[in-house]
């Protein structure tokens, strides 16, 4: 089987959703089959499964026809961010040298308007998760002008998602919750590759630090989650915990959130190399998350690692089964009284790593992603 994955952003460094998604669909595929994919300009990693990598350009005339198009048929802004590259000439190119495809993956909704005539073979849209909701959560964030534009984004995001789910024969997101956006939507969990816990690592006790976070910083909601950590829950946890160390992480930290983490006592890292090792440092993980679409891939992490959490709702988007083995809180006090508790009770702290590991063996495991991954795409049917 030949498949043919397209996706809007070069994959690595793999830390948003398309990021993950895309190698995972790679690392699914290439067991059986032959990977092609086409992706903007980056260097590939080395130690991956075998593909074929062909490179969109980018071009300023496509910007330009992409634009006109955005104005003429009202698409949702974020379509732009595609729109530089010449795909059709990337798929033809690839078409010709590993094709003809048998499978066409397309990553995330805002690529469907420029790749919707150049698949091949039965379709696959993996939308990760609705990019409407994800709007809808920007508006909820946003000052007056700023709502009133991501609101019409939601809609044309809407519109947009009930098209492109027509013409695909499957469509994927990662959340249950997800699913009604595109109708007969399967939800697929991005996973996590589990590995054990070192020895005396499962009650927390060696690791370097009693709190932690860690996200993309700019991405809007983790930069609110990270201020209404270091603002409010931070001092609120120190004022019944003076001696309580706290641990950021993650890409792209700004200069004012490095300035607020060395005015608060909190030591931030940014990059951060590896997230399975940093979270492997951390007692408790805190989860503060007021915004979001999809699944929350950093609260997952967290329970592979061995942390405890606790966290808002927002925080176990897609991940339900994990919600019932750790404290939910919504409130900057609930917040500090949990996460001081968890620190301070080694047993009870202990019991949640436990249950949460289980979880992810059993619901979310990187394996059990593959093979779902894999049936799905032997399994569509041709493109209309």
């Amino acid at each position: 089987m030949r498949v043919l994955v397209i996706t809007s952003r070069f994959p690595w460094p793999s830390y948003t959703g398309d990021r993950l998604r895309a190698p995972i669909w790679i690392s699914a595929l290439a067991r059986s089959g032959e990977v092609a994919l086409v992706a903007p300009r980056g260097t590939v990693p080395e130690g991956l499964p075998r593909f074929r990598f062909f490179t969109a350009q980018r071009s300023l005339r496509r910007l330009a026809l992409g634009t006109l198009r955005l104005l003429r048929d009202g698409l949702p802004l974020q379509c732009l961010m595609a729109a530089p590259y010449d795909w059709r000439e990337a798929i033809d190119r690839a078409g010709r040298e590993a094709g003809p495809f048998d499978v066409s993956v397309v990553i995330l909704s805002r690529m469907h308007p420029w790749v919707e005539d150049s698949l091949q073979g039965r379709t696959v849209l993996d939308a990760v998760d609705s990019l409407r909701r994800s709007a809808a959560e920007r508006a909820k964030a946003a000052g007056p002008l700023m709502r009133w534009l991501w609101r019409v984004e939601e809609r044309r995001m809407a519109r947009l998602e009930r098209a492109a789910s027509l013409r695909y024969g499957k469509v994927v997101v990662v959340s249950e919750d997800e699913r009604e956006e595109f109708g007969e939507a399967v939800a697929v969990p991005i996973g996590i590759a589990t590995r054990p816990l070192a020895d005396g690592e499962r009650d927390g006790a060696p690791r370097a630090y009693d709190f932690g976070f860690w996200g993309r910083f700019p991405y809007f909601a983790n930069a609110d989650a990270a201020a209404w950590l270091l603002d409010e829950i931070w001092p609120a946890i120190r004022a019944l915990q003076p001696s309580a160390t706290l641990i950021m992480g993650g890409a792209d930290a700004p200069r004012t959130l490095r300035n607020a983490a060395c005015h608060r006592g909190v030591t931030l890292v940014s990059p951060v190399d590896d997230i399975g090792v940093f979270a492997r440092g951390i007692r408790v993980a805190l989860m503060p998350l007021r915004f979001g679409s999809g699944q929350s891939n950093k609260t997952l992490e967290a329970a592979e690692a061995g942390c405890a959490i606790v966290g808002t709702p927002l925080a176990f988007r897609g991940l339900a089964p994990l919600a019932g083995h750790a404290r939910i809180e919504s409130s900057t006090d609930g917040f500090a009284r949990a996460a001081v508790d968890l620190l301070r009770d080694d047993d009870l702290r202990a019991r949640q790593v436990e249950q949460l590991r289980e979880v992810v063996a059993a619901e979310y495991a990187r394996a059990v992603t593959l093979d779902r991954l894999a049936a799905i795409a032997g399994a569509t049917t041709e493109v209309r």
